[in-house]
């Protein structure tokens, strides 16, 4: 997955075409890169040859040193400083070890019925400054007779472990739009304390990608209790990420551009929903052996 191919697989539905963009980043993206992240071919060049050197004075860390891919994904996130950069490595790898239940059986076969019921994934298509765009789906959406609180999560890491491997991903990162539409109380209890904390942390620290916004839809009132629950847990970095648009996509409109969005979310995409869990299932399908061997890394206690 980490080695870019040349042929990358593609799966078309309904006009749209599902695919991870493994080859050379944009001109758009290269840009961000060098405006944004510090990238130039010296410190690509001195950034991969001294988090090596770091890494292997990490006896309690096993991580793939001869993958360039999979260490840029880090660097990238740290801006080209080495030492941030293991600092990044060390969250992603702790947070694992912190909750492992939520990386117990985590593969697309475990999550085939949830990614199949359109609970949530990646869209197709990016937004107008090439970030990738993933819709998470609540309230109404999400039977909880059938799916615990932590298959969301679950699901949601699962996909961001491929889209990890995307060097336009890298740079530009990701928007997370969570649809709580009709959200009721006893939904609401599932998300206790733990939980929330737990979410949040994944977010901040363990998600290993550039998280550039958390726009929360068609929220019920409760969700300002919720919210109220998290502060403690909440840096300034993710509260200025984080943006409550209610049913006002216009709102929405003043961070996302409409021809980027489906049209339920007052976009312009003929969109069939907001969720393609079904295609993305099949995507990442053709990955899941290269998934699994990355899966193998990780730290000791």
């Amino acid at each position: 997955m980490y080695s870019s191919p040349k042929d990358t697989h593609h799966i078309q539905y309904k006009g749209f075409t599902f695919k991870l963009d493994l080859g050379e980043p944009s001109e758009f993206a290269k840009n961000v890169a060098r405006q944004e992240l510090r990238e130039t071919p010296e410190n690509v060049k001195n950034g991969l040859s001294e988090l090596r050197r770091l890494l292997k004075d990490e006896s309690n860390l096993n991580c793939p040193l001869d993958n360039d891919l999979w260490l840029m994904s880090f660097l990238r996130l740290a801006h080209f400083y080495p030492e941030e950069a293991l600092h990044k490595i060390r969250n992603y790898f702790n947070y694992r070890l912190k909750y492992p239940e939520l990386f117990k059986d985590l593969n697309l076969k475990t999550f085939e019925g949830h990614l199949h019921d359109y609970t949530g994934s990646m869209l197709p298509q990016r937004d107008q400054l090439g970030r990738r765009l993933y819709v998470g789906l609540s309230g109404k959406y999400w039977d909880t007779q059938k799916w615990k609180r932590e298959y969301p999560l679950r699901s949601f890491i699962l996909q961001c472990e491929s889209l990890r491997c995307e060097p336009e991903t890298q740079i530009c990162g990701i928007v997370i739009l969570l649809d709580m539409e009709n959200l009721t109380i006893r939904q609401s209890l599932h998300y206790t304390l733990g939980f929330l904390k737990s979410l949040i942390e994944y977010l901040q620290d363990g998600m290993g990608i550039r998280l550039k916004g958390y726009h929360i839809l068609n929220q019920p009132k409760i969700v300002n209790a919720l919210y109220t629950m998290s502060k403690p847990f909440i840096r300034e970095k993710f509260v200025n990420r984080l943006h409550f648009h209610g049913s006002d996509m216009a709102s929405l409109h003043r961070h996302i551009a409409p021809e980027c969005l489906p049209e339920c979310y007052g976009g312009t995409l003929k969109a069939a929903r907001q969720s393609y869990g079904p295609q993305i299932y099949e995507l990442l399908k053709k990955y899941e052996k290269d998934r699994y061997v990355f899966s193998q890394y990780g730290c000791s206690k």
